[in-house]
């Protein structure tokens, strides 16, 4: 059994009113929550209906909160197995127009975690892992709140790892 727990908070020094963009947390991918694609979740409850993949790159924000936790079982000599859940999300201290103001950290964040589970397979030769996941998101904080449970087996993502555990 293993298990992991991220809180992070960014905070501008200096006269920048932003984190510089590659110390920005972003949420999803092979060492985060694995049930969204890299960079797709988050932040908070946005979400671009027109198109998914304009905002891309801008889905980042200056808070983080993530856990995981991983069951892990012996397959044949050096092939092991897991079964894992994955929760977390990213936020912005102050709200952006841009995001209409649904990036905003509130003491509902609970509420907006997304979360996932699934199974993978681990190659692990003397602590050099090679992971392979599949997981699939049942709580999705972008979606109408009577949505947002919901297992989406379409929406099953693959992960490759190499290095990690998690």
């Amino acid at each position: 059994m293993a298990a992991r727990l991220f809180g992070g908070y960014g905070l501008p020094y200096g006269n920048s009113d932003v984190m510089p963009f590659v110390k920005q947390y972003y949420s999803g991918g092979p060492y985060s929550v694995r049930a969204f694609r890299i960079r797709a979740l988050g932040p908070g409850t946005y979400r671009d209906d027109e198109n998914i993949h304009s905002n891309y790159y801008d889905r980042t924000g200056n808070i983080r909160l993530e856990g995981n936790i991983e069951y892990r079982f012996p397959i044949w000599s050096f092939l092991k197995g897991a079964v894992f859940t994955d929760v977390g999300n990213i936020w912005n201290s102050k709200g952006n127009e841009e995001y209409d103001h649904k990036d905003k950290f509130t003491k509902n964040f609970i509420n907006e975690l997304g979360m996932g589970a699934g199974v993978g397979l681990r190659v692990d030769v003397q602590g050099f892992v090679i992971r392979f996941d599949f997981a699939t998101p049942f709580h999705d904080p972008a979606q109408d709140k009577e949505e947002r449970y919901n297992i989406r087996w379409k929406e099953t993502v693959f992960n490759f790892g190499i290095g990690y555990p998690f």
